[in-house]
């Protein structure tokens, strides 16, 4: 079976630590670079959204924060450090962490856009924690390729198909077969559903699909458009049940 032969995508966090150069002044002007930016967006959210919808972003930013020392204290990335405070003053937790609050921004941003006229899925999505969907949504169905880095280890996991789509709720399954077509045990599901402007996923029985921790379970937010290159492209993809080779 292909299932990991197949992961093509990464994200460039994930070799923050790896490259960088133990240089402890540029780490920490790449972190409050990422800071002062996180905070500003953050500030332009208080004043736009209302006072529910904020609230309720504010319990997922405590979580994400968290969800970011966790990573970026991870022994993917500064080792076996035990002092979580000692391993906060490390480059690799700066750069790190500072690559995640980039995310992290480009993420709330989409709360500050102004929802596509067409009501449609295609584009590219991103839950802030190590999770991406690419989509195009063409009569009656959603062409995707989903890709997952997650927790401080980072596990790989990706799936490209076509679901089934009925606004808001749309049902993929690889009908028990693996990635060159042949019966496998067990069934892999994948359920979308659209909540606001959000798309929450939930998986059942996808683990042949990535690692013991790279679920693609998420609350998945629209970065931006992708062109007609792109979309072709994933239709074909999905259609093969192959996430797109990022070479060509």
């Amino acid at each position: 079976m292909r299932f990991f032969a197949t992961i093509v995508f990464t994200f460039s966090i994930l070799f923050c630590a790896v490259c960088a150069d133990d240089d402890p002044k540029k780490a920490r002007a790449a972190f409050d670079k990422a800071d002062k930016a996180l905070n500003e967006v953050w500030a332009a959210l208080k004043g736009k959204l209302g006072p529910e919808e904020f609230k309720s972003l504010q319990e997922d930013q405590r979580s994400w924060l968290a969800y970011r020392d966790y990573i970026a204290t991870g022994i993917g990335t500064v080792g076996p450090e035990p002092d979580e405070a000692k391993a906060k003053r490390t480059p690799q937790y700066l750069e790190m962490a500072a690559g995640l609050m980039e995310s992290r921004v480009e993420f709330l941003r989409t709360y500050l856009k102004e929802i596509p006229p067409d009501d449609s899925l295609s584009g590219r999505w991103d839950d802030s924690r190590g999770g991406r969907i690419e989509i195009v949504q063409r009569d009656g169905k959603l062409y995707f390729s989903i890709s997952v880095v997650r927790g401080p280890t980072f596990h790989l996991g990706s799936l490209a198909g076509c679901a089934k789509w009925n606004d808001p709720l749309g049902f993929f399954s690889d009908n028990a077969k693996d990635g060159d077509g042949e019966k496998k045990e067990g069934e892999a599901w994948l359920f979308f559903r659209k909540e606001g402007t959000s798309l929450k996923i939930d998986g059942a029985g996808t683990h042949e699909y990535h690692g013991a921790r790279a679920y693609f379970d998420g609350s998945y937010r629209r970065l931006s458009p992708i062109d007609n290159q792109r979309a072709a492209k994933i239709v074909e993809s999905a259609k093969k049940g192959l996430p797109p080779d990022e070479k060509e």
